[in-house]
């Protein structure tokens, strides 16, 4: 039945385009503490790597890291966990000493070692920093297609300048809050201030609207969000939440904020309630009702929305999509209103978003 069901989605794919608006997780510890090779196929874990993206159906996969620190308390104990995965047998540590490390500093690094697997494997997978790279990628089925963006926007501090060096290096999404307050811009569990953006959030929105960066909303509160979304210039996205309708926490996107991003060309990613295996360990199938709730939550966000304002964002499970491949064919949707959600519309923002080169800013 698992082999059925993703031949399926890649035949699916061979004629569409499906996208993770947010599908590998660069700061789980796997990555930072084992240091996996993205490039080689780890068959005992659900979750993902290079090859298995292709097998997948996947022709387009958001990669996302940010600062993180995992201690030596952490690192001692991870390998007991169910979820370990043995990594390189040689690993390259992260880090040479205990110094302090400041959050630029291990955004870099992470991200460095992403671009370390990419560069490695560019016959599987193809970095899209530009429009032109993502119509190549589009005219070339041999190849999965990899962005890469950011948690939160407090590593760059104040300095809009660090932000354009990270898009130089191909920086093409940061999610621009994750809880509590940041310089600026309120996150989602901050319901005290007001959340309005403050003139840094301002100023540093513009500046990713020019560096050809998106914006990603999903943790910030309700006005913070519709706030974003009014100032930008270019659509914004809400890479990975359920409607508040599903979920009243504060993590969950209203009424209002979906509205608003399909009003003004934005998206969101719907995030399917579908649990991962216990230790990570392979799908050998989904539940029918973890299945019937996800088309339950798509069904809502395109009424609300309508077909062109719904995507998906797995939040790091992108092993799930083959079966809501299938289950959406099921459900009695169209095939174009299916490649829609699955991922034309994330590649229609893509195009308007993403920049025309790869180099420095456009009025910067």
């Amino acid at each position: 039945m698992k082999d059925e069901v993703c031949r399926n989605a890649a035949g699916f794919d061979s004629r569409f385009a499906t996208c993770d608006m947010l599908g590998l997780n660069l700061t789980h510890p796997r990555f930072v503490l084992d240091h996996i090779d993205l490039g080689k196929r780890q068959d005992d874990t659900c979750r993902g790597d290079f090859v298995k993206f292709k097998e997948w159906g996947m022709r387009l996969v958001m990669c996302k890291g940010g600062p993180v620190i995992y201690d030596d308390n952490f690192a001692a104990l991870w390998p007991e966990q169910s979820e370990y995965r043995p990594g390189r047998e040689s690993p390259e540590r992260m880090y040479h000493s205990s110094s302090f490390k400041h959050p630029t500093q291990v955004v870099l690094a992470l991200l460095d070692r992403f671009l370390c697997d990419v560069e490695a494997n560019k016959d599987v997978v193809i970095l899209i920093r530009t429009k032109s790279d993502l119509d190549d990628l589009l005219a070339n089925p041999d190849r999965v297609g990899l962005l890469m963006g950011a948690n939160r926007s407090d590593w760059f501090g104040d300095a809009p300048g660090i932000l354009r060096m990270f898009a130089r290096l191909g920086l093409r999404m940061v999610t621009i809050s994750m809880s509590g307050r940041d310089l600026g811009y309120d996150g989602h569990d901050e319901l005290r201030s007001g959340g309005r953006l403050t003139e840094f959030g301002v100023r540093v929105i513009g500046e990713m609207n020019r560096c050809g960066i998106l914006v990603d909303i999903a943790h910030t509160n309700e006005i913070c969000a519709m706030d974003a979304i009014e100032v930008s210039s270019k659509p914004v996205i809400d890479s990975h939440s359920i409607p508040k309708h599903f979920d009243s926490s504060s993590r969950s996107t209203s009424d209002s904020v979906m509205r608003a991003l399909v009003n003004t060309g934005g998206l969101l990613g719907v995030m399917p309630p579908i649990s991962r295996p216990a230790g990570d360990a392979p799908y050998g199938c989904v539940s029918d009702d973890d299945m019937t709730r996800t088309l339950e939550i798509i069904k809502y966000a395109v009424d609300v929305m309508g077909i062109d304002g719904v995507g998906i964002g797995t939040h790091f499970n992108t092993a799930c999509l083959p079966w809501l491949t299938e289950g959406l064919t099921e459900s009695g949707y169209s095939e174009s209103d299916i490649a829609a959600v699955l991922g034309g519309n994330y590649i229609r923002i893509l195009k308007e978003v993403l920049p025309d080169t790869a180099g420095p800013c456009d009025d910067g």
